[in-house]
């Protein structure tokens, strides 16, 4: 078994996972194959089907990533009112943080939208 590589995964790392997750593997074999964390194979696997291989390899950013307002509130209006999936959305406009999707949907459902 391969050791716990939590608290930083390299390039190398994540190449393996995009491979295994373009073959088709699903949260449970991504993460007994590379030991670890299923909630991170479940969000390597969103967040492909979301950003592409971009979303997992970091896209040479640091990590934190800022959607404007349009952008988010697209996206949650996009789910909410006209049935599009979280995955279809999220890859619709772009949005590859599920963090980020579930606070513009938290907003967008107490009515925290610009008003135009």
């Amino acid at each position: 078994m391969r050791e716990d590589r939590r608290s930083r995964y390299d390039d190398g790392f994540r190449r393996e996972a995009l491979a295994l997750i373009k073959a088709g593997a699903g949260r449970d074999a991504l993460a007994r194959r590379l030991a670890m964390p299923r909630q991170t194979a479940e969000k390597w696997i969103i967040l492909y089907r979301s950003g592409g291989e971009e979303a997992i390899m970091g896209g040479g950013s640091n990590g934190s990533r800022r959607y404007n307002w349009e952008t988010t509130v697209a996206a949650a209006r996009d789910h909410v009112e006209n049935g599009l999936t979280k995955t279809e959305a999220m890859a619709r406009h772009g949005i590859a943080s599920i963090v980020d999707w579930q606070r513009c949907v938290r907003r967008f459902l107490r009515g925290q939208v610009p008003v135009r």
